[in-house]
């Protein structure tokens, strides 16, 4: 039995198929909770698995996906971990299997993949570091968030705190509690395919706006809505944090991995280590 659970809201285009080749071993099952209008998209083929179960519920990713998994509750018990992929994720079978192993593995309550360098990638923090395997960070974007049973637990009846979603990357980090418990895992790395802004004229369309959305939900709960890395776990497996006496190795670290990427955009790189600076400054005027 599967002690993973992966479900994705997808339309026509969605490339969850690609997740799952023919006879691939996955130690995940699936539910594709589904928002287009083909009776016999992603079942009912000989090329799909049979084993993929679909739901079909219109509306927004987040709202729709508290209806899912309230459907699904009596039978969520049985799995450890719950992740919820967009649809325009580019990975496969293997790469997932390793993101539950690796989840299990730090005890992780929530996690997202880190994105490949040919992403697009909304966010600077959560594209793959080449000097860590995973990153605790503040930030756990609501594009691909991975949690175990018992944090979704706490956060699927908030899964409609608004319609698009946003503020939610910030919320349920700060729910996290333990910062060596929530991380961007950059061992493992999924390419994404669609350009935020997409998403945002729907949002519009359905009389939201994800920013004002973003705000009045920052504002409301108290959170510091700035991405930051608090900490990570290296290549060789040393840990370094802004706790630690030597978080100028966590710095080193962090520039180095991500200097490839952005050595032709050196804002974005110092935009990434500034928040540390500005927090590990805050801590020396501390009584």
């Amino acid at each position: 039995m599967h002690r993973n659970l992966v479900i994705t809201r997808a339309g026509d285009t969605s490339l969850h198929p690609g997740w799952m080749a023919p006879n691939s071993e996955r130690n995940w099952d699936i539910v594709v909770s589904y928002y287009g209008n083909n009776p016999n998209a992603f079942q009912d083929a000989p090329s799909f698995p049979q084993e993929v179960r679909r739901m079909d519920l219109k509306g927004p990713k987040w709202p729709a996906l508290k209806e899912t998994v309230g459907q699904l509750m009596p039978e969520m018990d049985k799995y450890d971990y719950i992740w919820f992929p967009d649809d325009d994720l580019v990975t496969d079978a293997a790469t997932i299997n390793k993101f539950f192993d690796i989840c299990r593995e730090f005890k992780l309550k929530l996690a997202q993949p880190s994105l490949t360098p040919d992403s697009l990638v909304g966010c600077p923090i959560t594209l793959r570091n080449r000097a860590f395997r995973l990153r605790f960070t503040t930030f756990v974007e609501i594009m691909a968030p991975c949690m175990s049973r018992e944090f979704f637990d706490r956060c699927w009846p908030s899964f409609d705190t608004n319609i698009s979603g946003q503020g939610l990357d910030f919320l349920w980090p700060n729910w996290v509690g333990d910062s060596s418990k929530c991380a961007i895992i950059d061992e493992i790395s999924v390419r994404h395919t669609r350009a935020q802004g997409e998403l945002y004229d729907v949002f519009r369309q359905l009389g939201a706006d994800p920013r004002e959305e973003m705000t009045a939900l920052v504002n409301k709960e108290g959170l510091y809505p700035v991405p930051m890395t608090l900490g990570g776990i290296a290549l060789d497996g040393q840990l370094h944090s802004v706790w630690n006496k030597g978080h100028e190795e966590l710095i080193r670290h962090l520039m180095i991995g991500w200097l490839p990427e952005y050595a032709d955009r050196p804002e974005l790189l110092y935009k990434l280590i500034a928040p540390i600076l500005m927090f590990l400054q805050a801590e020396q005027k501390k009584p």
